[in-house]
């Protein structure tokens, strides 16, 4: 059967589903690999349509609050390309300053399927020099996850670009090369979504929109209004000044809700006269943490949901910027034993870094109250928001100040 490929649409195909059937002759079943893709062993079901200008003016009113604002070139040259330094396989490198939020998300994501997918790699850094095959497929299985929990675990939609132009840009909306040219792929099983994600990581993984691409796809797998919805304020935006992510787009990606906060749950605040504020943070444990700079200076608190995760693996927020703090060991939340003594590895994809970075934890120690003029990496005011006072060792890396 016919089925139109992610680009060359006609217009009056734009809705309908994609069916993948793999065909098989008895004559060539001698040749079929005995572990058969999973998309041979069902149809893949993706629905698929156009975006239309409506659609692509909400999404950039949501994104950066005008539809007469475009993405920054940061965010145009921004995919999840890896390193090819030898200790660094796992990691996403950033090309310049801007979508930092996303890439520290699907690296905490991508690190979660690399190090505890497999069990019985707990505790061998074997697993952070995965194959050029191994950490695409891990790309594909962490992106699945960050829609399908977008999704409200029922559907997903993967944005692709065409090629070309698929309306018209006209009245107040400013066209930008990318969304104009966006069809939208809709799932409604996650095993469809996985094979059909593998089957265009390269959209991603090379690009060159993948932190684009990836950005719309949660708005839409959640759903504008959603989205909208989370918000403590109706006019917040995802995007912020400079192009950085807002805490919004990163609790997006962490916890499949736009949430503006890191605490648990919800606060409601009294402002007088009968008027209650509704301020939304997290609501449930999440897979990947958060430790944030602003804690150790009182601005906000991070709940235990985000502090004490499913995985040992935190997105680090320091100021502006987002990186990502990771151990081996999957029982350091559950054991005490382990969370004595323990060594957290640290990336940041815009470092420019070239070597590992191993940081060992010492809580059974207590750190000295540090002087006025002693220079404390910020790194280390983070870790301190979890493990108070412990004492950390850079084991011979020089600190990052």
């Amino acid at each position: 059967r016919k089925s139109p490929t992610s680009t060359g649409y006609k217009e009056d195909q734009m809705k309908e589903v994609l069916e993948l059937v793999d065909v098989e002759d008895e004559e060539t079943t001698g040749e079929v690999n005995k572990t058969p893709d999973l998309s041979t062993l069902y149809m893949l079901q993706i629905v698929s349509k156009a975006i239309d200008i409506s659609l692509a003016k909400e999404l950039k009113n949501l994104l950066f609050g005008s539809s007469l604002c475009c993405f920054s070139e940061e965010w145009k040259i921004q995919s999840f390309t890896f390193s090819n330094i030898p200790q660094l396989k796992y990691g996403i490198v950033q090309k310049k300053g801007g979508p930092c939020g996303v890439l520290a998300a699907v690296q905490a994501c991508v690190l979660q399927q690399l190090i505890f997918a497999d069990s019985n790699r707990n505790r061998d850094t074997r697993c952070l020099q995965p194959s050029e095959a191994h950490r695409t497929k891990c790309l594909s299985l962490a992106l699945a996850d960050v829609l399908w929990r977008a999704g409200g675990h029922e559907k997903a939609l993967v944005a692709l670009p065409s090629g070309r132009q698929q309306f018209t840009p006209t009245g107040k909306y400013k066209a930008d090369g990318i969304l104009e040219t966006l069809i939208l792929h809709s799932a409604t099983r996650y095993e469809d979504l996985i094979v059909f994600l593998q089957q265009n990581i390269h959209q991603f993984e090379i690009g060159p929109y993948g932190c684009i691409l990836l950005t719309v796809s949660v708005i839409l797998s959640r759903s504008i209004n959603l989205v909208r919805n989370d918000f403590d304020v109706l006019t917040n935006r995802l995007i912020g000044s400079h192009g950085y992510c807002t805490q919004e787009l990163v609790n997006l990606l962490l916890t499949g809700k736009a949430v503006s906060n890191v605490f648990n749950n919800v606060i409601e605040l009294d402002s007088g006269n009968g008027n209650i504020t509704i301020l939304k943070g997290i609501t449930s444990r999440s897979d990947i943490g958060l430790l944030s700079l602003f804690e150790h200076y009182d601005v906000c608190q991070v709940g235990c949901y985000l502090k004490t995760p499913k995985y040992p693996i935190w997105l680090v927020c320091s100021e502006s910027h987002f990186s990502v703090l990771f151990c081996l060991e999957k029982d350091l939340l559950s054991d005490w034993k382990t969370g004595r003594r323990f060594d957290l590895y640290y990336y940041d994809g815009l470092a420019n870094q070239d070597e590992e970075i191993r940081l060992t934890v010492d809580t059974t120690q207590v750190c000295p109250e540090n002087k006025e003029n002693d220079l404390t990496p910020p790194l280390e005011h983070c870790i301190r928001t979890k493990w108070q006072g412990a004492v950390i060792d850079w084991n011979g890396t020089e600190p990052i100040l």
